[in-house]
């Protein structure tokens, strides 16, 4: 099994290989390597301004390209997780060498060396315990002790078990393995990472996914019946298949959701008034950071936007200035790849598709769904997609509620794959009132 596989690999020497400026130093333990890295970092003097760091200390590891702006304690971090991403690393190399016939890893290596930003140390939550770490590979080897500590508890009822010592945690589990593997949902610990593109896996399984959906296009034989991209495994394309089935209604509108965090980003785009994020140099303040992204732009006297097409030498500052320059300038340069189910008219972009649907054909879309959605057909146009998928429990409430509406909803079992979760059956249910 995949489990065992990567025990073995984890048994199996290896040389960890450090990237820091020309240096190329191997070693066999973490320890040794991690104290290697300390020396690096000791010449960068950290410990001379403990609250400040200077723009020229940065992440001197190959292809990382990393600047701390805030302490000396979040290079720190930084580096350290460099240590633990050559681990496992080169697990993963090891996996590949010892599954053959798997493939390898098609995206290339620009970002093997890019790891995540850690704005703070790693803390236990376990009970009586808050200890602070800098080093990952520590602060899971400290939280993997405490699996190994705790003791067989009995509740005089059942069988005695391990109980989950995390804050606010309940789980209980047979086994020390099953423990171990479940003390990883609380520290996001990853087992295993692609040599070749630097991705990191919480288990050798998603590993394999990720190299099987680099199969070359033939070998893709399993394809979506709704959006059509192609999978190399079925399996691959069942859990494709959640993304398109709602299981969660708003409690606010008629939105329906395939997750709990898409059903949060709704409400916290559609019903609430918080801004979070604010402009440093005037009053404005916006929804997420890509909306203050572009608002920062207007503070700049660059410009932001420039065209795309050759021979033009356009720029301008305002996203509504490039839009609209497209539509004047290039409008013909565009396939009109939107087309309209009812009477075939085509149209360049989505948005005037949407209109005339709405002015021609009198189209309006349910409560809750701000617009309409375009799937791309098999002839490369992109039509209206009249249908999405539901649950069996979640469309039976829909058609409660919807009772005396004037909405075309049908209900049809879904002839193309085994439900995505097991006993649960899908419906189609139609998207949009034609009233």
């Amino acid at each position: 099994t995949a489990d065992k596989l990567l025990l073995l690999v984890k048994r199996s020497k290896h040389s960890l290989l450090c990237e820091w400026g020309s240096c190329e130093e191997s070693f066999g333990r973490m320890q040794d390597f991690c104290q290697h890295v300390d020396e690096h970092l000791r010449t960068l003097q950290l410990d001379e301004e403990p609250d400040s760091l200077a723009e020229e200390q940065s992440c001197l590891w190959r292809e990382c390209g990393f600047c701390a702006v805030e302490s000396p304690g979040e290079l720190l971090r930084h580096v350290y997780f460099h240590c633990y991403h050559t681990k496992l690393k080169q697990w993963g190399q090891a996996v590949l060498q010892s599954q053959p016939d798997l493939g390898s890893c098609a995206l290339g290596p620009q970002n093997r060396n890019v790891v995540p930003d850690i704005s703070d140390n790693f803390v236990c939550q376990w009970e009586h315990c808050e200890t602070s770490l800098e080093n990952p590979e520590w602060f899971y080897r400290h939280v993997e002790m405490h699996g190994l500590c705790t003791e067989m508890k009995s509740n005089g009822r059942e069988e005695s078990a391990l109980h989950c010592g995390w804050k606010d945690c309940e789980a209980t589990f047979k086994g020390r393995f099953k423990l171990r593997e479940h003390l990883r949902s609380h520290t996001q610990e990853k087992v295993v990472a692609c040599p070749i593109c630097g991705g990191m896996f919480a288990n050798n399984t998603k590993f394999f996914d990720h190299i099987r959906r680099q199969t070359a296009i033939e070998g893709q034989r399993f394809q979506c019946s709704h959006c059509s991209k192609r999978f190399a495994t079925e399996r691959l394309l069942r859990d494709h298949m959640r993304n398109h089935v709602n299981h969660y209604k708003c409690p606010l509108c008629d939105m329906t959701c395939p997750s709990p965090s898409s059903l949060r980003n709704h409400i916290k785009f559609r019903h609430s008034n918080e801004k979070p994020y604010r402009c440093e140099y005037c009053e404005y303040s916006c929804k997420n950071l890509i909306d203050l992204r572009k608002h920062l732009d207007t503070h700049s006297s660059e410009p932001a936007y420039r065209c795309d097409f050759s021979d033009c030498d356009y720029s301008t500052r305002s996203l509504h200035s490039i839009k609209s320059h497209y539509k004047k300038v290039h409008e013909g340069d565009f396939m009109p790849r939107y087309k309209c189910h009812v009477c075939e008219q085509c149209f360049t972009r989505g948005n005037n598709l949407t209109s005339h649907l709405r002015k021609k054909h009198q189209f309006k879309w349910p409560s809750g769904h701000p617009r309409f959605r375009y799937k791309e057909h098999e002839d490369g146009f992109m039509r209206l997609q009249l249908i999405r998928y539901e649950s069996v429990e979640l469309t039976e409430q829909l058609m409660k509620e919807r009772t005396g509406n004037n909405f075309g909803a049908f209900t049809l079992l879904c002839p193309v794959l085994s439900p995505p979760h097991r006993g649960q059956q899908i419906k189609f249910t139609l998207c949009l009132s034609l009233s």
